[in-house]
């Protein structure tokens, strides 16, 4: 097996000493018999890398960064690994394993395809106990606009691709001015110029944490609101848009953030974006909205809206 191409799996941390190790043992017991293991520690001040050095040793490599942000420790991994291939992981998420086995044999399958993705396990807090999430089968081939516009949002979380490494650079990498997606965003520019695998396979574990970033409503509403609006310019987004329908797409993201704006009390920061949603894509209950956020809390407004919905 010495001839199995490097596949380097790249843990991204800051200030996750409680989870670190369960990801590093995750990566470190793929059955899969070339990985490398790197981790990049985004300037922590809670003792990761003392940790890692005293329990791994040489095992893996680990490289130390000041505070730039998941991106940006992603991208340094990237760049500084070895392998043909790439596995993300985050610090607080783990790999079954064999993860990295089951993803190589199917890449032998199909040689064009940039990425091969599987199917993820929703767990508690401890890691272990599965939270269920069941979903329809996702898709192969070109998934651009499945990723774009499809009913399930962002359905490749981090972890669950392998990655052609050439890809990522290709596409530029992970962006570091987007403060979530940006995992979404990286794999809608790879599948702009390559196909994806689908594995349904659960092979990842997606911990569920209280203080996830998914859990901060304006970071995700702000996080997709840029994304979409990055995603309108790039090659390829007409076949599944035209711009018409995008300003529609565009204009819900306003719409969502303002909600989110108005609710944690930003009624400023929420009639700007309801303007700009109505520049888009105007509506009497736009301007109405719009003109609430003068006279009545968020809750208050949604209430009235589902009695309408209701009688309707």
């Amino acid at each position: 097996m010495q001839d199995s191409p490097l596949v380097s799996i790249v843990i991204p941390t800051y200030n996750h000493r409680r989870y670190i190790c369960d990801a590093v043992d995750s990566a470190l017991a793929q059955t899969y018999p070339n990985c490398e293991i790197i981790v990049v520690d985004d300037g922590s001040d809670d003792g990761t890398v003392t940790l890692l050095k005293s329990r791994y040793g040489e095992s893996i490599r680990i490289i130390y960064q000041e505070n730039r942000g998941l991106s940006a420790a992603r991208n340094t991994g990237t760049r500084q690994s070895l392998g043909e291939f790439v596995n993300y992981c985050d610090a607080d998420d783990k790999l079954l394993p064999t993860k990295v086995a089951r993803c190589m044999d199917v890449f032998e399958q199909h040689p064009d395809a940039a990425a091969v993705y599987t199917d993820y396990e929703h767990v508690a807090d401890d890691g272990e106990t599965v939270l269920a999430r069941p979903h329809p089968p996702l898709p192969s081939g070109d998934i651009f606009c499945d990723l774009l516009i499809g009913p399930l949002g962002n359905f490749i979380h981090e972890a669950a691709p392998l990655v052609r490494r050439a890809a990522v650079i290709e596409a530029g990498g992970f962006n570091e001015n987007l403060r979530a997606a940006e995992d979404w965003d990286l794999w809608l520019r790879v599948a702009v110029r390559h196909p994806f695998v689908y594995l349904r396979d659960m092979l990842t574990l997606y911990r569920q944490r209280p203080d996830a970033m998914h859990t901060d409503p304006v970071r995700m509403a702000e996080s997709r609101l840029h994304f979409i609006q990055l995603a309108r310019c790039y090659p390829g987004r007409e076949r599944c848009l035209d711009d018409a329908a995008y300003d529609v797409l565009e204009a819900g993201r306003h719409h969502h953030l303002a909600m989110v704006y108005w609710q944690q009390g930003r009624r400023t920061a929420a009639r700007d974006h309801l303007r700009s949603a109505m520049k888009l894509n105007p509506s009497f209950m736009r301007r109405l909205t719009l003109l609430m956020t003068h006279v009545l809390s968020a809750r208050a407004w949604q209430t009235l809206e589902r009695m309408h919905t209701a009688r309707s």
